[in-house]
């Protein structure tokens, strides 16, 4: 029998968050007929895939490096929807099988490899509970090598803080994705930004463009600073940063966990802990969710006499900085540029410098990207130095950690999560195509009528209530919920 869906009726939505997430919760129900309202603390729409402009126009820098690979499904349906096509947005920069697979095969010992291909065939298998291992607790517990241990903290290619925090269960299926990528024949490619997403022929311009069409209310520099129980049964109102209230039917937060965090705790408790947690805990675990980084881009007056590997030369090393170049920006360069490098790094990290032996917080964000750069140029000694540092503010990615996700939907009232921590999206960092899906899967849950974008899921993770954090004495439990199915 055919189930038939029957559309909500019109209501007034509010999306807390103007990145991916919210942009594309936005359009899909205000395609549906609701009246939508987005609003964004920020001076623009995009999120963490902005991009800092001057006045004129030319590229500054962004607040990481972005990745996209062409097994995705979700995002180049929607960029056809906007009338785009992917291809024209994004260009291929790496090869997964020789930047990636063949030197962490040469690098790991059998063990290593044979431990991992156990803990990649019981996750295929669904064996254990994963995603009650940090990836973290893993390294601490399985004795891999130090060269192996090094290529599993880069290979999400997440910076050290954010690779260390995410579960096993996502590096999983981080790795399952890319193996599948190359041994189906591809040459599993890596694709980046073809141009800054905020340029005037970027992505994100026509996105926002469609949004005005469907007729949805934005509003930036609008901060939302609290929410409390609204005027229908199921509603919510708005406090924002000025003092206004905005009554809506409907919210959707779609922000990452620090805001998450204050917009929840400024709340009345009962909208805080509508999510299934206690104010003590929603707190410990949003504080833990936070893969936080500093973005910044190197300038340069000539081409790089070589393309640097993929994240740079020094992606496993200390700090485990990112640094992808950006030949195809040209255009988009002040003069005299004519390259441009950019890079993140976690300032959150507890690693040491190879070199200088300190902490990443222990130097300012001027001082990490002259380190850093000091550090490629040590590796290739005809590196130039460049002709300018800019610095992109500091930006933080939703992650789920051991605690597992959170309900999508708040108990009793339409207050809907529309980032990864609902953990209905395969990947749980700043993945464009990650994103996509937590937003449309969260429109979805408030209308099921919208139209559906088409997506590969695995398994939804369970939600369990926030558990100890593992120690150096939690390495049996850590293989057992591994391989066993106990938990962590």
């Amino acid at each position: 029998m055919q189930r038939h869906l029957h559309p909500a009726p019109p209501r007034r939505v509010s999306i807390v968050g103007g990145g991916p997430a919210g942009m594309t919760a936005a359009l899909l129900l205000a395609r549906r007929g609701h009246a939508v309202s987005v609003w964004e603390a920020g001076d623009q729409l995009g999120g963490l895939w902005s991009s800092k402009l001057d006045g004129d126009g030319f590229f500054r820098s962004d607040n990481s490096c972005k990745v996209f690979q062409p097994n995705y499904t979700t995002v180049p349906a929607l960029f056809a929807s906007l009338g785009m096509d992917w291809r024209d947005h994004f260009r291929q920069r790496h090869d997964l099988g020789s930047d990636w697979l063949r030197p962490f095969i040469n690098e790991s010992s059998w063990r290593d490899l044979g431990v991992l291909a156990r803990g990649l065939a019981a996750h295929r298998l669904g064996i254990g509970r994963p995603h009650e291992v940090s990836v973290g607790d893993f390294l601490a517990a399985s004795g891999l090598s130090e060269d192996c241990a090094a290529w599993m903290r880069a290979s999400a290619l997440g910076g050290v803080a954010g690779t260390l925090r995410m579960t096993m269960w996502e590096l999983f299926h981080r790795i399952q994705s890319n193996l599948s990528e190359i041994f189906r024949g591809a040459s599993g490619p890596l694709y980046w930004n073809a141009r800054p997403p905020s340029a005037s022929d970027g992505f994100l311009g026509p996105w926002q463009q469609a949004l005005l069409q469907a007729g949805v209310e934005i509003r930036t520099g609008a901060a939302v600073r609290a929410l409390a129980a609204g005027p229908t049964p199921r509603g919510a109102t708005l406090h924002l940063a000025d003092g206004s209230p905005v009554q809506a039917e409907a919210v959707f937060l779609a922000v990452p966990p620090p805001a998450l965090r204050r917009l929840l705790l400024a709340s009345s408790a009962a909208l805080a802990e509508g999510f299934g947690l206690s104010r003590e805990q929603l707190d410990g675990y949003l504080a833990e969710s936070v893969y936080s980084h500093v973005g910044m881009s190197w300038f340069f007056d000539r081409a790089l006499p070589r393309d640097l590997p993929l994240g740079g030369h020094n992606v496993r090393r200390g700090w485990h900085p990112i640094l992808v170049q950006h030949d195809q920006y040209r255009a988009h360069l002040r003069p005299p540029a004519k390259s441009v490098v950019v890079g993140s790094v976690a300032v959150d990290t507890d690693l040491t410098h190879h070199r200088l032996g300190s902490l990443a917080s222990a130097h300012s964000a001027r001082e990490l990207a002259e380190i850093i750069w000091q550090d490629e140029r040590s590796v290739d000694p005809e590196l130039p130095e460049p002709l300018e540092i800019v610095i992109h503010d500091s930006s933080s990615a939703t992650q789920i950690v051991r605690w597992g996700p959170l309900p999508m939907a708040m108990a009793n009232r339409d207050i809907f999560l529309a980032t990864n921590l609902h953990g209905e999206a395969p990947y749980f960092t700043a993945s464009l195509e990650s994103a996509v899906q937590a937003g449309a899967l969260a429109a979805q849950r408030f209308d099921p009528t919208v139209e559906r974008l088409p997506m590969r899921r695995p398994n939804r993770l369970p939600w369990r209530q926030p558990a100890r954090q593992a120690s150096g004495d939690d390495a049996q439990p850590v293989a057992a919920a591994l391989h066993n199915g106990a938990g962590a």
